[in-house]
């Protein structure tokens, strides 16, 4: 399940390790996840990878959108609801 994130308390960046932290996922998901919605990291002022902070609304808001549709017997491809059949 996603966990909750204020979006009003959000900072205007995060570190990709920030991001994992906040989402509760390692790297390799974090990097699947980011794939699978089109969300590429970048990098700030300073050099460190990570998401802005509409990116990482965007991505919370599709695992959020995936996590629902799982959990009502559906699934996920690209943002588009497939039904499935149970089996």
């Amino acid at each position: 399940m996603v966990p909750y994130i204020n979006y009003n308390e959000l900072d205007e960046f995060y570190t990709l390790k920030g991001v994992g932290n906040l989402l509760k996922m390692d790297k390799e998901t974090l990097k699947q996840s980011c794939r699978r919605y089109d969300i590429t990291p970048q990098r700030n002022e300073i050099g460190d990878w990570g998401l802005s902070r509409y990116d990482l609304r965007r991505l919370h808001n599709f695992l959020y959108k995936e996590g629902k549709a799982s959990a009502n017997g559906k699934w996920m491809i690209h943002g588009h609801d497939r039904i499935t059949d149970g089996g």
